[in-house]
């Protein structure tokens, strides 16, 4: 595990475009790590459950990028089916001005996460173990923000507890 979260470090400081491999829960929560502690201004979040997000390193590099000024946004789908309850990192982003929370009633066909307008993580089936992410793919970025965290996010209901 210690390799990938050097290859994920290199890979963000060298602004690399190779596309990895991010399927594991462990892969994926140590991606995250390094998307919310680099973050300079935006990270955007498709989520179920935020189940991977309910820990506490993640949590750590989250009040990170809050505390750098870095605006979030969380977007969670099939809300009406699965609600969340016990979540540190959700409960963290409710107590943040720079955090916007919104939910979709119907499941996503996919879930993308990005960082800044580089970096991006996608998972093109939510329930399985396949994932792939690239520090510097500045296109896939735009069209994420544009397609889902622009006008669609924006027309989304507010989270409510």
């Amino acid at each position: 595990m210690q390799n990938y979260k050097e290859k994920l470090s290199k890979l963000d400081n060298d602004h690399s475009n190779e596309l990895i491999s991010n399927g594991s829960k462990e892969h994926a929560q140590a991606l995250l790590y390094q998307f919310l502690d680099k973050a300079k201004e935006s990270v955007n979040i498709t989520s179920k459950s935020l189940s991977i997000y309910n820990d506490y390193t993640i949590v750590d590099a989250l009040n990170t990028a809050l505390n750098n000024g870095v605006k979030i946004k969380v977007l969670l789908d099939n809300y009406q089916n699965n609600k969340i309850t016990n979540n540190i990192f959700l409960d963290r982003c409710l107590h943040s001005e720079n955090c916007t929370i919104k939910t979709y009633d119907k499941p996503l066909k996919s879930h993308i996460i990005t960082r800044d307008d580089r970096a991006f993580r996608y998972c093109d089936n939510p329930g399985s173990n396949i994932a792939v992410a690239s520090f510097n793919s500045p296109d896939v970025v735009k069209n994420a923000t544009e397609t889902v965290f622009g006008a669609f996010f924006d027309k989304q209901p507010e989270y409510t507890t």
